[in-house]
């Protein structure tokens, strides 16, 4: 439970520091809009930092296993038919 609030109070944090940010560089630029697309770049940036710093192999990696899972369980179903029409030829089975 405590985690959970530490990451709520960590996004709200975040929020009101982006937010002072744009008024910050709205002011210097004055204009609000410039200051929510330079703060909005800044955030992409760091998104993107982070996506492949750290998330994009363990994404690949979480991908690989899923193909391995789905050519497993292909392999189980086309068995299963082989053995099921087997036991139909062999039961006398329709």
């Amino acid at each position: 439970m405590s985690i959970l609030l530490f990451l709520i109070s960590m996004i709200v944090a975040l929020m009101l520091l982006s937010a002072a940010c744009v008024v910050w560089v709205g002011s210097l630029a004055g204009s609000l809009l410039l200051g929510l697309v330079v703060v909005g770049l800044v955030w992409v940036a760091i998104s993107l930092a982070l996506y492949f710093g750290a998330i994009h192999s363990t994404l690949r990696q979480w991908r690989r296993r899923m193909d391995t899972v789905y050519e497993v369980s292909h392999t189980v179903e086309l068995v299963y038919g082989q053995v099921a029409m087997f036991l139909k030829k062999i039961l006398g089975g329709e």
